[in-house]
């Protein structure tokens, strides 16, 4: 149900509903959300709004078959996998001159279209142009580089930012009771929903955490960069990216409101911790693309260690 809430709360849903309500939805929607865990179910929630007569209520039988991925008027793909196929798109586009069984609208859901390859795109591309009538294609992505430019121009392109802290503390405080690990999870999930989740429930992240504080606390050397980067998992760099991340904006906040009594982490001016949160963020954006994880660890935990002394200077 929370997964619901966040999306009512969001521009791109307002959008849709606003376009429903003045019969004027458009053929085709390219939704772009950075969370591919929830991708599907975010779009789940954007198909039962356009097929729902009552907006998306989540409790008629259409909305119902919907979350189940039965509805006779409501396609999703890929039909295996994580990948559309050619094969995927052929179903798609023999179905779409079926008429409606019993909606006024024939609804086809794709899920990371990213990984289309260019011949689906390609072959999807008449129907993108000239669509038959009573027929809403949602195409959901985390990313929109690897389309190609003919289909993005063909579809209504509505992004689906990170969540705000706030939104996400009111609607997720319900279904999480540990306050503390929420607030924790929030602020080293980046705004994405399966981040989040994943932050609160594992039992891990207290462990990285701890190493996180003693980076900070006990690194004063380059000998102690060796030390520290052995004891990161390389395969989980993400996490420790976030939790670092969480930790220096915790820092930063006591800080900022006079209230930080740690003399190890006195040493870190305001400035510094700002520039080594720039530094997380480049560096959480890039871990994906990043072909040599130590370099990228060594990077980390080096930029720290020079903001720390440099500031210290000043």
């Amino acid at each position: 149900m929370y997964v619901e809430e966040l999306i009512r709360s969001t521009n791109a849903y307002k959008i849709i509903a606003g376009e429903k309500k003045r019969n004027s939805l458009s053929h085709a929607y390219l939704i772009v959300c950075p969370d591919a865990d929830f991708l599907k179910e975010y779009l789940k929630v954007f198909a039962r709004l356009i097929a729902c007569d009552d907006d998306g209520c989540n409790k008629c039988r259409v909305c119902k078959l919907i979350g189940e991925e039965s509805y006779a008027d409501c396609s999703f793909y890929p039909r295996e996998g994580t990948k559309i196929l050619t094969a995927d798109v052929d179903d798609l586009l023999s179905q779409t001159y079926i008429k409606p069984l019993e909606n006024k609208i024939r609804l086809f859901v794709l899920s990371n279209v990213e990984n289309m390859n260019g011949a689906a795109q390609n072959k999807i591309l008449k129907t993108l142009e000239e669509p038959p009538a009573n027929v809403c294609i949602l195409m959901g992505a985390t990313m929109d580089y690897s389309l190609l430019p003919t289909v993005k121009s063909r579809v209504k392109r509505i992004d689906v930012p990170p969540f705000g802290d706030k939104i996400l503390k009111n609607t997720l405080i319900g279904e999480f009771s540990d306050i503390k690990k929420l607030d924790k999870a929030i602020a080293g999930g980046g705004g994405r929903l399966s981040e989040i989740v994943r932050i609160y429930e594992d039992s891990g992240v207290e462990k990285t955490t701890a190493l996180c504080r003693a980076v900070l606390t006990e690194m004063k050397s380059s000998k102690d960069v060796v030390k520290f980067s052995s004891k990161i998992d390389k395969d989980n760099l993400t996490q420790f990216v976030a939790e670092m991340k969480a930790e220096v904006m915790r820092v930063t906040k006591l800080k900022l409101a006079g209230l930080l009594n740690d003399t190890a982490l006195n040493e870190y001016s305001v400035g510094a911790l700002l520039a080594i949160e720039d530094i997380l963020s480049s560096k959480e954006r890039a871990i994906n693309f990043s072909s040599n994880v130590q370099m990228t660890v060594d990077t980390i935990l080096f930029g720290i260690l020079e903001e720390k002394h440099k500031w210290l200077k000043l």
